[in-house]
C-alpha cells in the first residue's frame, strides 16, 4: 500500500522543516552586564539590511510551513476517502480542492486508481466478463457493460483528472480537447484517418504499411498437433505398461473436462505457457493494445488480467469457474451503455470507438509480431455486436451485411494501427508496466509519463485523408502545410453547431445519430453497386470484342 508510506514521508518532511525554521529565527543581540543589559553597537545600514533579510526569510519559512501543512492535510484527507473506496466522496473532495488536484503526485494518482480497481471489483454489477454483457434484447453476449453507478462515478473521476491536466492523453482521440488547452473545437471527431470510411483491403495495406493477412487472426493448429502428440504418448505408455489405451484416452478427456468446469481451463493454460513461453508476452502485448485504444478514446479502463488464474479471482472477469477468461481488459463506455439502454440515440461515434477498441489487440499483435495469432474472439464479438443493432428509422438499411461488417472491422483495425504508431512510446511503457505486474494505477502513470516525456497529447490532426477515388480509394497523408483538420491553422466551418454532450464521461462532439450510420451504409451499398455495374459493363464489352473476333 502506497498511502502509509506517503504519510510517513510527509510527516518526516514536516518535522525536519520545523527544526530548520527554529535555527533561522532572528533575535536582537544583547550583551549581559553585571546588573543591566547593554546592546552591542552596530552599523545602522547593516542592521537594517540584516533585519530586512531576516524578515524575508521568516515570511518564506512561514509560507513554506503553511504549504507543507496544507499538503499534509490534503494527503491525509484524500487517503481517508480513498480507503473508503467511495468514489463519489473522492470526486467531491477533489472538486473542492481544485488547486491541490492540479498538483497530485504520481503516488497519489496510483492510489486513486487503486481505489477505482477495488470499487469496481466490489460492484454489484459484476455479472459478466471483460468486454461482455448480456442484453435483454439480444440472445447472445454483446460486448459492452450495462449502466452501473460505480462505473459512472469512475467515468466522472477520470474526466475530472483529465480536465485538471493530470491525464493528458486520456480521451486524446475522437473527443473534444480538454478545457485546459483552450483550443477551439474541431469540426468533427479527429481519428487517425479522416474522409471516407470505406476501407478496401488494398487501401488498408497502403495506409498501414501492413499486409491484410497480418491483421487476420491465423489458426496455429497447436491444439491439433498437441493432441496428436499426446495420443502418441498414450499409445506408447499403453504398449509399455499394458494399460488399456481407451482407458488412457477417456481419462485424459475427463481430466480436461474437469479442468474446464472447475477452473476454466487454467491448468491446461499453465501447461501451454510452459511449452510456449512466448505466449505470455504475446498475450500481454495483445491486451495492451485493447487497454491503450480504450484509454486514448476516452473510455475508462478499470482493470486487466493476463491469465485464467487471475481472472478467477476477479469478479469483473466473471471470476467463477467455468466462465472466466484467459486474459482480458475491462473498460467502460458510458455513452454506448446509455445508448444501448435507450436513454439516447445510438451514434456512429460509439460504434466506431467500440470497433477500434475491439480490433486494438489484433493490431498490436500484428505490429509486434508481423501477424496476429489471437483475436478471433474479438472479431466474433464485433460481428455479434453489429448484427445486434436494429434499424432505428424507416429508411434504414435492413442489417449490417457481412461485407459491411468486414469493412467496419478493416476501418477499426486501420485506426488502431495508426493510433498505436502515433502513441508508440505510451504503448511500450504500458507493455513494460504490465510485464512487471503493474496494477491499474502503475499502468496509467506509465502511459502518462511516456506521453509527457515524448510531447504527446490530444490529437490535433489526422495522419491523412481517405478519398473515394479510383478502384480502391486514395490515401493522402497529412503534411504540415495541410489545414484540413489542423486546429492551429484555418479550420473549416462545421455544417452544424458543435455542442458538447453532457455525460459523466469525456465530452463528445454532439449527437451523431445512428441515422447517419444508416446513410453511410446506404451510400456504401450504392457505391458497391456502381462498381459492380462498371465491372459488368467492362465484361460485356470484352465479350462483344471476343464475339466479333470469332466471327472474323
Amino acid at each position: 500500500m502506497m498511502r502509509p508510506i506517503l504519510l510517513l514521508l510527509a510527516c518526516k518532511a514536516c518535522s525536519s522543516f520545523t527544526s530548520v525554521s527554529r535555527v533561522t529565527v532572528n533575535r536582537p543581540l544583547h550583551y549581559v552586564g553585571s546588573q543591566q543589559q547593554h546592546s552591542i553597537p552596530t552599523n545602522n545600514s547593516f542592521n537594517n539590511k540584516q533585519s530586512s533579510t531576516s524578515t524575508t526569510h521568516s515570511h518564506s519559512a512561514l509560507k513554506a510551513t503553511a504549504d507543507q501543512e496544507e499538503s499534509l492535510s490534503f494527503d491525509n484527507e484524500l487517503s481517508q476517502r480513498l480507503e473508503s473506496n467511495n468514489l463519489q466522496q473522492v470526486i467531491s473532495y477533489l472538486q473542492s480542492h481544485a488547486s491541490s488536484t492540479k498538483s497530485l503526485t504520481s503516488n497519489q494518482l496510483k492510489s486513486i486508481f487503486e481505489a477505482i480497481e477495488v470499487a469496481t471489483v466490489q460492484s454489484d454489477e459484476n455479472t459478466v466478463n471483460k468486454r461482455s454483457i448480456e442484453d435483454a434484447t439480444i440472445s447472445s453476449a454483446v460486448e459492452f457493460r450495462a449502466l452501473d453507478k460505480v462505473r459512472a462515478e469512475m467515468s466522472q473521476l477520470y474526466q475530472l483528472l483529465r480536465e485538471e491536466g493530470k491525464l493528458r492523453v486520456f480521451g486524446a482521440i475522437g473527443r473534444l480537447p480538454p478545457s485546459s488547452l483552450r483550443l477551439p473545437p474541431p469540426s468533427g471527431p479527429i481519428y487517425p484517418t479522416t474522409g471516407s470510411k470505406i476501407i478496401a483491403p488494398k487501401l488498408l495495406e497502403t495506409v498501414t504499411s501492413m499486409e491484410m493477412m497480418s491483421l487476420t487472426p491465423q489458426p496455429t493448429n497447436f491444439l491439433l498437433y498437441g493432441g496428436a502428440i499426446l495420443a502418441s504418448l498414450e499409445a506408447v505408455v499403453s504398449l509399455m505398461y499394458g494399460i488399456n489405451f481407451n482407458f488412457l484416452v477417456v481419462t485424459t478427456l475427463l481430466l480436461a473436462l474437469a479442468d474446464q468446469i472447475l477452473v476454466s481451463g487454467a491448468v491446461f493454460e499453465t501447461a501451454l505457457r510452459i511449452v510456449r513461453p512466448e505466449m505470455t508476452t504475446r498475450i500481454t502485448k495483445h491486451e495492451a493494445g485493447h487497454f491503450l485504444c480504450a484509454y486514448l478514446l476516452g473510455c475508462p479502463v478499470e482493470g486487466v488480467v493476463l491469465s485464467t488464474w487471475a481472472a478467477l479471482q476477479d469478479g469483473r472477469f466473471a471470476g467463477r469457474a467455468g466462465s472466466a477468461v484467459s486474459a482480458g481488459t475491462s473498460y467502460y463506455d458510458i455513452d454506448l451503455s446509455e445508448q444501448i439502454a435507450g436513454l439516447k440515440p445510438l451514434t456512429r461515434d460509439s460504434i466506431d470507438r467500440y470497433s477500434i477498441i475491439v480490433m486494438g489487440g489484433i493490431a498490436a499483435e500484428a505490429m509486434e509480431y508481423g501477424r496476429a495469432d489471437g483475436g478471433a474472439g474479438d472479431e466474433e464479438a464485433l460481428v455479434r455486436f453489429l448484427r445486434s443493432l436494429n434499424p432505428r428509422s424507416t429508411n434504414a438499411v435492413s442489417a449490417w451485411t457481412p461485407e459491411l461488417i468486414r469493412n467496419q472491422a478493416r476501418w477499426g483495425a486501420t485506426q488502431a494501427v495508426l493510433l498505436m504508431k502515433e502513441y508508440k512510446p505510451c504503448y511500450d511503457a504500458l507493455v513494460d508496466a504490465l510485464e512487471r505486474g503493474g496494477d491499474l494505477g502503475q499502468c496509467i502513470v506509465a502511459i502518462e509519463e511516456a506521453a509527457e516525456k515524448n510531447g504527446l497529447g490530444w490529437l490535433r490532426h489526422s495522419s491523412g485523408t481517405i478519398f473515394e477515388e479510383g478502384e480502391f480509394g486514395k490515401w493522402v497523408p497529412y503534411s504540415d502545410g495541410d489545414a484540413i483538420t489542423e486546429l492551429n491553422g484555418s479550420i473549416a466551418e462545421p455544417s452544424a453547431p458543435i455542442t458538447s454532450v453532457g455525460t459523466n464521461g469525456v465530452p463528445t462532439l454532439g449527437e451523431d445519430p445512428i441515422t447517419e450510420a444508416e446513410e453511410f451504409l446506404k451510400m456504401y451499398k450504392e457505391n458497391l453497386t456502381q462498381k459492380l455495374e462498371t465491372i459488368d459493363k467492362k465484361l460485356n464489352e470484352l465479350d462483344n470484342q471476343t464475339s466479333i473476333s470469332d466471327q472474323k
